[in-house]
This record gives C-alpha cells, sequence and structure tokens, in this order.
C-alpha cells in the first residue's frame, strides 16, 4: 500500500554490517512487483483513467522538465530596475553556469506583496513593468532558450478585489495574454478539472502543476506534473503518482535543504525532477557548488534518456547486488535504462554495482557522471 504519495520497496529493514538483509532477494522483488502493477491495473480500473492529456502533443515537453526553480519577479538576475527591462538572458547565463541550466520557470509575483492593498493575484501580475506585452516578450525570450514559463494561481485569494468572473476562468485568461506555458497551483491539492476546461476554451491551453500530490488520484488525469514533499530514508521510496502514470513529471521540492543529495537522488532514482528554489520569499538558500554540479550531472543524465523515463515497464527497486546501492529499470523496446543511486556515504565501485550484462543496455554512474561498460557476472 502507498505511504501518502510515496511507496516503500520490497526491503524495509537492512543490516548493520556489510550485505544486505537476507529479505532483499530476487524473490521478494518479484513477488513485490507484480503484487504492485496488479494493484495499479486494478486502481486506475476503479479510478475509469483516461490518459488523453498525456498523449496532447502540446504537452510532450512536460514529461521532459527535470530542473524548475520558483523564482520572485525581483530577482536581481531576473529583472533590471535602471534600464526598466526583463534580462531574461543574463538570469539564464547565471543557472546555466552555476548547476547546468533549467527546463522551466515558476515565476512568482503574488505574495509577499498581496494584501497590500486591494489588488487580487491578477492584477499583480498586470501591474508588474511594462504589462503585458513586456510579460509576453519576457516569456518568449524564455521559449528562444528553451525555456517554458509558469505562473501561480491561488485559491485562498479572496479578499482582494472581486475579480467578477470564476478563478479558472481568470487564470486562462491571464495565462492566453501573457504566451505562459504553465499554472503553478499554489497549496493546492490537484487542480480541479474546471481549470482544464477553462484553459482549452482560452485556445490557449497549458500544463497544471499542483503544488501537492492530487488529493483524489483520479486528478491525475488533467494534472500533467505536481511538486513532490517526500520522505528520504536509507532505502529510497518509490512515487505513487509516477507508478500510475510514468509520463506524470514531479519536481522534488526541499526548499529549505541545504544538501540536496536526498532529494537529487530521489529524483534520478523515480526518472522525475527537481525544483531547484533558492530565493524562498526573500530568505536566500542557494544551491551549493557541489549541489550545483549534482544537478548538473543528475539532470544532464536525464535528458538524455527522457524517452527511457516515461517506459510503462518502469521497474524501481531492481535487485542489486551491493548494500545501499539501488536502482530502478527503465526498458524500451530493446534497450534499458538503469538509473543507480548510492545511498551509503561511502563509494561503491560502479561496475560492481551493475546487474548482469544483457545486450543493448546502457548504465549510468551518477557519482563519476560517465557511462558504464557492463560487465558478464
Amino acid at each position: 500500500r502507498p505511504e501518502g504519495s510515496q511507496f516503500p520497496g520490497p526491503v524495509r529493514s537492512w543490516s548493520t554490517g556489510a550485505t544486505q538483509s537476507e529479505q532483499d532477494s530476487t524473490a521478494a522483488f518479484d513477488f513485490w512487483i507484480k503484487e504492485l502493477r496488479a494493484w495499479r491495473y486494478e486502481h486506475l480500473t476503479r479510478m475509469g483513467y483516461d490518459d488523453a492529456q498525456y498523449r496532447r502533443p502540446e504537452f510532450a515537453w512536460a514529461q521532459r522538465n527535470f530542473v524548475q526553480p520558483q523564482s520572485m519577479v525581483e530577482e536581481r538576475y531576473f529583472y533590471d530596475p535602471v534600464q526598466r527591462k526583463y534580462t531574461v538572458n543574463r538570469y539564464l547565463d547565471d543557472l546555466d553556469a552555476r548547476y547546468g541550466g533549467i527546463d522551466s520557470v515558476l515565476l512568482w509575483p503574488v505574495y509577499p506583496n498581496i494584501g497590500i492593498d486591494n489588488r487580487n493575484q491578477w492584477d499583480l501580475a498586470r501591474d508588474l513593468p511594462g504589462g503585458i506585452p513586456a510579460l509576453r516578450q519576457m516569456v518568449e525570450d524564455f521559449n528562444k532558450r528553451g525555456v517554458k514559463v509558469f505562473f501561480p494561481t491561488m485559491a485562498w485569494d479572496n479578499g482582494t478585489r472581486d475579480p467578477g468572473a470564476p478563478h479558472w476562468e481568470m487564470t486562462a485568461r491571464l495565462m492566453a495574454e501573457i504566451g505562459a506555458d504553465g499554472v503553478n497551483g499554489d497549496t493546492f491539492s490537484g487542480l480541479p478539472e474546471a481549470y482544464r476546461k477553462a484553459s482549452d476554451a482560452s485556445g490557449h491551453p497549458v500544463v497544471f502543476e499542483p503544488e501537492g500530490a492530487p488529493q483524489d488520484d483520479g486528478m491525475l488525469a488533467w494534472n500533467n506534473q505536481s511538486w513532490g514533499y517526500w520522505e528520504y530514508p536509507f532505502v529510497p521510496m518509490a512515487s505513487k503518482l509516477k507508478w500510475l502514470e510514468p509520463r506524470h513529471m514531479i519536481n522534488v521540492c526541499n526548499r529549505w535543504a541545504r544538501n540536496h543529495t536526498d532529494d537529487l537522488q530521489g529524483a534520478f532514482f523515480n526518472g522525475v525532477g527537481f525544483e531547484s528554489w533558492e530565493n524562498i520569499w526573500g530568505i536566500w538558500n542557494g544551491i551549493t557548488p557541489r549541489d550545483g554540479e549534482a544537478t548538473r550531472r543528475v539532470a544532464t543524465l536525464s535528458r538524455g534518456v527522457a524517452p527511457f523515463l516515461v517506459s510503462a515497464d518502469w521497474e524501481p527497486f531492481y535487485p542489486m547486488h551491493r548494500y545501499g546501492v539501488f536502482a530502478s529499470r527503465w526498458p524500451l523496446g530493446e534497450r534499458t535504462v538503469w538509473t543507480i543511486v548510492n545511498r551509503n556515504e561511502y563509494d561503491v565501485d560502479g561496475r560492481q554495482a551493475s546487474m548482469p550484462h544483457r545486450d543493448g543496455q546502457r548504465y549510468f554512474d551518477l557519482y563519476h557522471g560517465r557511462e558504464l561498460t557492463p560487465t558478464r557476472e
């Protein structure tokens, strides 16, 4: 059974020595993965699940959205108050240099400003420097660099100026005016289907990304992305949403962490993304050089094998030989990719950690950032 938005693996306990618990065996894995597949089949049937939103070509980019910062609009690299213009290239060049760049950005024009006066969330966006025309140009500048742009929506904005229409219609209208690519639902546990319908009706459909995992798994059908607030035990856990819909993209968020090893390894193991949030409501918790290099490696490898990481035949917790080393198996056609993480605080030789060689498989050593040549055993 899932624990919140995650699944425990086939082994829950480990020995204190240098070898795995006796429970960790191929037989345990075979039984566990069989039962998990049966649960998925039954659960999707009970939901009456329809994957139509994941087959839309205009949303395919969301399945490769591996790194996304949340950025305040006051970010100094993003806007030049002297020249009064958005400096998108300067902002992206800094992130490229520090941790290898991003796939999307969530721009935040609302709190802590909201509540100072009577302006609502849509007013605050329209009142940004240059208004809608400047925002459209800014989005285009991001898109030219291959970066998608999200803006937020807040259900709790109910004490400001009445917009005169439901939130979903106002949000869809604003995204169409700006030309944005996605909407992040602040504090939402899944954006309701009314947002999907309003966005499609606007003629400018966008991807939806709630902050929380959908409270009803059926909402997975039209929320193509979400954030993940996960637990990070020594033995990693598998994403329930990713298991139900392998094309669903999660950006793992651990905003106050000063060491992102856990969340980066959790994301890599699950084939999902990372929320590289540094300016947290004006409090700077920057990506360290070590985490920056780890982010670069995780993102580079994930982007390089993105078609594999949406495989419906994903097998998390494939049996490994070494203590503290965990792998997910991603078969696609005649080839297979493995995402391997070492949860120990010491190095484990990549070749010894690999599984028996099968023709056409590719192995990646995350620690050294290289592709391995598998050995027969």
